[in-house]
């Protein structure tokens, strides 16, 4: 790619409003691992779901969007209780982030839908880095160098599942934290914004051998940005899926995956119809994990889903 679209892609990233739109990392395969965007969902399968997930986006691109997450959750006691940790990596040219957190959640059995409704909560510390030496300025006095600090966060969720449906709602980056990026300010500050997100889904048996899962997300911004995903899975022998996303953002993904015993790999593309979509051959996911199985042997209300 020439040099000048590099500058001109940086330029944009660090606009007062486009540095703010999106801030905490994208994930094309929620749908599969939806603890990463809701701390209610902590404990709240019938296994317990370890997953590694490395994303690269805008193949083709110098310097291009990249996150890796490591994530684990699992029910103790009697299942009332949910723990669970992320560990993620997020580098997006010369800004990058590299965080922890780890979530509770409590699940309460509602009887008369025969459903577990679960709150979550999870705080979470990172530290965000900027390399200026990375970026290129017309005035050359503008100041270098590499800036890096610790903040805080908090994450918090609620979240409805039953036998064959979910429904949740999240919001991440709770405390909107600043980065104050140097003592001269020649950056500007780079202030943490909400993100709302809402989830709902639903699996519907065909046959003994094949279901079909719709679901959506619609995740909105304080600052005003709204995205909404439409999503089908459909899954043969509770072992393979095919899958495809709709969004908004003028984006299709298409999705495959397996469980073989406790193995779990999944596969995700992503293509932009947006002019970017030019310059490169779109975005790769891949995520790779086990599922463990329960070792009390009780029965879930939303056991087999994944």
């Amino acid at each position: 790619m020439k040099k000048g679209l590099i500058v001109f892609f940086v330029a944009v990233l660090f606009s007062p409003i486009v540095s703010q739109a999106q801030q905490s990392p994208l994930y094309t395969q929620y749908m599969l691992n939806d603890y990463v965007i809701n701390p209610a969902v902590a404990g709240s399968k019938g296994f317990f779901p370890l997953r590694l997930n490395v994303r690269n986006q805008w193949m083709g691109f110098e310097d291009a969007p990249s996150t890796q997450s490591l994530s684990f959750h699992a029910g103790v006691g009697n299942g009332k209780v949910g723990l669970g940790a992320l560990i993620f990596q997020d580098d997006t040219g010369p800004t990058s982030q590299l965080g922890t957190q780890i979530s509770y959640s409590y699940h309460l059995y509602v009887p008369n839908i025969e459903s577990n409704l679960s709150f979550g909560i999870a705080p979470m510390i990172y530290q965000y880095s900027l390399n200026a030496n990375e970026l290129e300025f017309h005035d050359p006095e503008t100041i270098g160098g590499s800036y890096k600090k610790v903040l805080p966060d908090a994450s918090i969720g609620l979240y409805l599942y039953g036998e064959s449906y979910f429904i949740g709602a999240s919001v991440y980056q709770l405390l909107e934290t600043t980065f104050k990026q140097s003592v001269y300010n020649a950056y500007g500050d780079n202030s943490g914004k909400r993100h709302y997100f809402l989830t709902a889904g639903v699996t519907k048996e065909i046959n003994y051998s094949l279901y079909i899962e719709p679901s959506i997300m619609v995740k909105t911004l304080e600052i005003g940005l709204t995205q909404v995903d439409f999503n089908i899975r459909t899954i043969f022998n509770r072992k393979f899926w095919t899958g495809l996303s709709i969004r908004t953002d003028e984006s299709i993904v298409a999705l495959l995956g397996m469980n073989l015993e406790t193995f779990h790999l999944a596969y995700g593309f992503d293509y932009t119809m947006r002019p970017i979509g030019i310059h490169t051959s779109g975005s790769h996911e891949i995520s790779v994990g086990f599922n463990f199985p329960d070792p009390r042997n009780r029965r879930h209300v939303y056991y087999w889903r994944y």
